[in-house]
């Protein structure tokens, strides 16, 4: 059987396939998750600490935490009700068990007690994991303040990346 132009057009599209799979797909180190593009998340959320990857926690702890906002970890952060089931649609939709969520997010659900509803990420096993290495001292710098300030480290944080290659620890 010899060469055709049917096999080379094959055999280049196969490579096209196969080089354009490999450039967009994860590498090592890589972990991004889905982050809602609503304003009222960005603004209410992201106007005084990090705006969270939803995926980072299970629907029930997003409903926990939204239905507890009037001591949201010693801060008052009531919305008006319009605002609070907008930011709280927008998590469920892309929690950790939501239908949509990546394997990833969906290993950080399994890793989750179905009857335990965490209010804080770094609690979570997948934190842990993912800092174990991270010395106490560290966390404790001011300008990173808590192991919470995922921005401060994570330079893409708000854009719901957390490549290992863009981590930049503050002095």
């Amino acid at each position: 059987m010899g060469v055709t132009y049917k096999n080379l057009a094959v055999l280049l599209l196969s490579i096209v396939i196969a080089a354009f799979w490999i450039g967009n797909g994860q590498a090592d180190g890589e972990v991004n998750f889905p982050m809602p593009r609503d304003k009222i998340y960005l603004e209410e959320c992201g106007g005084c600490h990090t705006a969270y990857a939803p995926g980072l926690l299970p629907a029930r702890s997003w409903r926990k935490m939204m239905n507890e906002l009037e001591d949201h970890f010693g801060e008052d952060a009531s919305l008006e009700e319009p605002q609070q089931l907008a930011v709280l649609r927008w998590l469920t939709d892309y929690a950790a068990d939501a239908s949509n969520a990546t394997p990833l997010m969906r290993r950080i659900a399994a890793s989750i007690p179905r009857d335990a509803a965490p209010q804080r990420i770094t609690e979570t096993a997948l934190f842990k994991y993912m800092h174990d290495e991270v010395p106490a001292y560290i966390w404790k710098r001011a300008k990173i303040g808590s192991p919470a300030n995922c921005g401060a480290c994570h330079t893409r944080a708000n854009e719901g990346r957390y490549a290992e290659r863009e981590v930049r620890i503050p002095k």
